[in-house]
């Protein structure tokens, strides 16, 4: 749904309600054509027509936290959509990282019919408490070691994201990257930055440490984090963030300093969030499969045969773009 939102130029909700034949918004008759012509060009594959039973099968999603504008709400959107096409409902719990309404929110899902649960973390994170409940159980963007040998969990492949970043850059001869990270304590960014030495170690190019900027996640600590490297006696030919909202910071101190994106300096974002797309220049951006990852969370849970490993890593690909 983004590649067509992007190739057409409408919104991605736009897309959602043309392709799920929804009345409740209406679009101009040329809009509808362009997003359809567009999905038959890109083989989208359109949904066939599923034959609901009155008392559908429920899965019950828990999750810490859920913000509208983290990526990771891809994830829930897509796993209501591919449960919805399985004849199941499912439902989102949120209890706002709050241990007391969690712990309620359970007992009514054990409760009230449910016949599976998805335990969710907005962030990759390991959970280390009981899930009291007799449910098939799931972990989406998150472990348990309690549960290690018994629950599947599907989590994205964040390690390779990152050296497949530094990767993209070294093939295109850059040898001069710096790397700024998201939070220290995060997960996500510990993987991306480990994938990313790793890649720029295999082909014997040494990693500046003073070229590994910690961006917090945030556009202008991002920002100042760049201004610090282009300050520098050596500055680096390319930067890898560690999201797309930090590339926005390192597009606004380039800007500042009236350098080009990529003649001066190149720049891979991580998230392929729509904004990449609608940045100018266009940001390459490994994608973080979210989407993929809330299909096969729902797949697995409803499928009647148990997965064949317990932990499995959803690979993103890099989506080359205008800025390296």
């Amino acid at each position: 749904m983004l590649d067509i939102a992007t190739a057409v130029g409408v919104s991605q909700p736009t897309v959602s309600v043309i392709l799920n034949g929804s009345d409740n918004v209406k679009v101009s008759e040329e809009t509808r054509e362009k997003v359809l012509s567009k999905a038959r060009e890109l083989n989208y594959k359109f949904k066939s027509n599923v034959l609901h039973t009155q008392s559908h099968r429920r899965i019950a999603l828990l999750i810490n936290s859920m913000n509208m504008h983290d990526p990771f709400i891809n994830a829930i959107t897509a796993a209501k959509v591919r449960a919805w096409e399985l004849d199941t409902i499912l439902t989102v719990f949120d209890y706002e990282d709050n241990d007391e309404l969690k712990n309620s929110m359970l007992s009514l899902i054990n409760n009230s019919g449910h016949d599976a649960l998805i335990v969710a973390s907005n962030t990759p994170a390991q959970i280390e408490s009981t899930i009291n409940t007799q449910l098939p159980m799931l972990f989406l963007n998150c472990t348990n070691p309690l549960y290690v040998q018994d629950v599947p969990s599907v989590l994205t492949s964040d390690f390779l994201g990152g050296y497949r970043a530094a990767e993209y850059l070294v093939n295109k001869g850059y040898k001069d990257i710096a790397m700024i990270t998201g939070e220290s304590w995060s997960d996500s960014s510990i993987q991306r930055l480990r994938g990313f030495r790793q890649a720029l170690t295999n082909v014997d190019i040494l990693v500046n440490d003073n070229w590994i900027k910690a961006g917090n996640w945030s556009v202008k600590q991002s920002y100042l984090e760049t201004e610090n490297l282009l300050s520098q006696a050596n500055r680096p030919r390319a930067i890898f963030c560690a999201s797309d909202l930090m590339a926005i910071g390192v597009y606004q101190a380039l800007a500042h300093h009236n350098l080009r994106i990529p003649e001066d300096v190149a720049v891979i974002g991580y998230d392929n969030q729509l904004l990449a797309s609608e940045l100018t220049p266009s940001l390459t951006s490994v994608d973080l499969p979210y989407d993929e990852m809330g299909r096969v969370a729902v797949e697995t849970l409803l499928s009647s045969t148990p997965p064949e490993v317990m932990m499995m890593k959803i690979e993103g690909d890099l989506i080359p773009r205008e800025s390296a």
